[in-house]
């Protein structure tokens, strides 16, 4: 009897320690749930943005309401990498912009930004832009959409123009020039 006790006992125990193992990870993914639709009620406000599937990629891909400001530097640095490298005009132009518009003075924008030149960043990236720029689009009139497109064509031709320089003004690559005609149809 004094055995069935003591296995009683301990099955008693390992049924309570695991229900408490249960509980614990049941609240902590209630905490990262809630933590996660605040993220995204915080991105929605400064965005504007009412799309949840967009929000979760913004989040997912490391976008925060501070960070926000360099997802508009996207097709500048698309067009940078377009023929492999960067170059330093192409580097400068690029921050340029980010000082013009304010990123630079964003630790956590300008630590990306500064991460995309230096590494390529991937594709995954530019398909975000894309669905961004779609929703920037969508939710102004259509008169400010098409003067912010074509400041982002502008910004990007630059930074196309920027390493030609030297070789004679407004020479852009045909890898550049596809890049813009992506842009262009994004911005439209």
């Amino acid at each position: 009897m004094l055995d069935q006790d003591a296995l009683h006992q301990r099955g008693k125990a390992l049924e309570d320690e695991y229900f408490h193992r249960v509980d614990q990870k049941l609240a902590e993914e209630l905490r990262r749930k809630l933590h996660r639709d605040e993220d995204r009620q915080r991105l929605a406000a400064a965005t504007g943005f009412t799309d949840e599937q967009l929000l979760d990629q913004l989040l997912d891909a490391g976008f925060d309401t501070p960070s926000m400001a360099s997802l508009a530097l996207v097709p500048l640095v698309f067009v940078a990498w377009a023929d492999g490298s960067v170059t330093p005009q192409e580097r400068q132009k690029v921050l340029s912009e980010a000082l013009h518009r304010g990123i630079m003075n964003q630790p956590d924008a300008s630590k990306l930004v500064e991460g995309w030149l230096a590494h390529r960043p991937p594709q995954s990236l530019w398909k975000l832009w894309g669905e961004y720029a779609e929703a920037v689009r969508d939710s102004i009139a259509p008169t400010l959409a098409d003067l912010l497109g074509n400041a982002i064509m502008r910004a990007s031709t630059d930074v196309a123009e920027a390493s030609s320089a030297g070789f004679g003004q407004g020479k852009i690559s045909r890898a550049e020039r596809d890049v813009l005609n992506d842009i262009a149809k994004a911005v439209q």
